[in-house]
């Protein structure tokens, strides 16, 4: 089902006033009755019928949890926006960036998920936790089309050779000739999408994985780009500890691993 540009715009309203107080009315607001909303290592999708419940027990972990709701962009009833989400847990200040995928169904959430990196977060609390394997630096490669990246990627721009890129398990930014080497093996496969030629979302699938690359785009090329998936369920086949941390935040996650 499909949704016009004022649908969307209707909804993201009101997704930015939860981000700016979090509650469970808040947040039940933004929900089809129908609807649901899944995080990485959740056993099932949350049905909206229990998100009251959901943010009920988030809120009290971190009781100051706001979420700056920045941008979106919508195609038919498809919604991404990208956001900045921060709270203290026990006494130790988080923040962590975001993107929400969705797809509308009659001005509500009717499928939802929510793409960010649990290690980030958590790595704050547990600060020994271990990263992955950090790709060496090399030379600048070729830059190449985003399309030879993504496959069935909706655009074919071209990296500019001073593009911004951000990856959650690297603590560095790599370069544009490097981002080819990036989740290596299996390719990545466009599923969906939304934007314009100045921001783009492309939501992928990697095997298992899912995620979404955040485009800048200036002239046709791309000028920066962020990429959210979760490492926490990656760091758990080494570590299988962290996956407490998971099920202390998300309330149906202590069966999916």
């Amino acid at each position: 089902m499909s949704s016009s540009p004022s649908q969307a715009a209707r909804w993201f309203d009101l997704f930015a006033a939860f981000g700016r107080s979090p509650g469970p009315d808040t947040y039940a607001a933004v929900f089809h009755p129908d609807g649901e909303v899944s995080d990485a290592g959740m056993a099932t999708p949350t049905p909206a019928s229990q998100v009251r419940d959901a943010i009920a027990h988030v809120l009290r972990l971190m009781p100051d949890l706001t979420i700056d709701m920045r941008r979106y962009r919508s195609r038919g009833a498809a919604v991404f926006v990208e956001a900045a989400n921060r709270g203290t847990i026990n006494g130790t200040p988080v923040a962590w960036g975001a993107t929400y995928r969705v797809h509308l169904r009659d001005d509500g959430v009717h499928r939802g998920r929510r793409f960010y990196d649990q290690a980030a977060l958590f790595r704050a609390l547990r600060p020994d936790m271990a990263w992955l394997p950090q790709m060496p630096a090399s030379p600048q490669g070729i830059v190449s089309a985003y399309a030879d990246l993504v496959h069935d990627a909706p655009l074919n721009a071209s990296f500019a050779s001073d593009a911004i890129i951000e990856v959650p398990d690297q603590r560095r930014p790599l370069a544009p000739g490097e981002v080819f080497s990036h989740l290596a093996g299996a390719p990545l496969q466009a599923i969906d999408w939304a934007g314009d030629d100045r921001l783009m979302f492309v939501e992928w699938r990697r095997g298992d994985l899912l995620g979404v690359d955040r485009l800048e785009l200036d002239g046709g090329r791309i000028v920066s780009m962020r990429r959210y998936f979760d490492t926490l369920g990656l760091l758990a086949e080494h570590d299988p500890s962290v996956t407490a941390l998971r099920a202390a935040l998300l309330s149906n996650a202590a069966d999916a691993d």
